[in-house]
């Protein structure tokens, strides 16, 4: 069984996700270069040229964000930790399911990310996202569910090979 194969998909997954804390999601600069802002998973980062301008975000904007970001990155590393312990097959369905749940929080992220997110940030300081170094973290989550879609696919072919052998008894 690949067990082992699919613990480490799972946990670079949540690495994966945890550099989200570190990079910027989008940076916005408008057509006269008066804003610089960067959107992060846990604040939005304004720098203002202009000085008769405000744009101000409070601390409660981007919690949904934070909090689906942990959960994911909980939720992996518990699966990356746990595929070592399953020997009997309901263990790896409920692991399987437990991915599933993980993989349409992940696609709840990214939707949150690009159709929320980074539209309404823009139209607030009236500024398009850029995704230029190093402002490619909105797609960081993509890579992520890509590794969580390969793991969770290698955890249903070994609850059919476990189906299989408790069949041959």
């Amino acid at each position: 069984m690949k067990q082992r194969l699919q613990s480490i998909f799972f946990f670079l997954s949540a690495l994966i996700m945890g550099l989200m804390f570190f990079m910027p999601i989008a940076s916005y600069l408008d057509e006269y270069g008066t804003y610089y802002n960067r959107l992060f998973i846990h604040e939005v980062d304004i720098v203002s040229v202009a000085q008769n301008v405000e744009v101000s975000f409070s601390s409660i904007y981007t919690l949904p964000l934070l909090i689906l970001t942990v959960v994911v990155i909980l939720i992996n590393f518990y699966l990356s930790m746990s595929i070592f312990r399953a020997v009997k097959l309901q263990q790896f369905v409920k692991l399987f399911k437990l991915s599933r749940i993980n993989i349409a929080l992940a696609v709840v992220l990214i939707a949150t990310i690009f159709v929320y997110y980074l539209m309404k940030t823009g139209a607030q300081i009236a500024a398009a996202p850029s995704f230029r170094w190093p402002a490619f973290g909105a797609f960081l989550p993509i890579v992520a569910l890509i590794l969580m879609l390969i793991a969770s696919s290698g955890l249903k072919k070994d609850i059919a090979k476990v189906r299989s052998v408790d069949r041959i008894r």
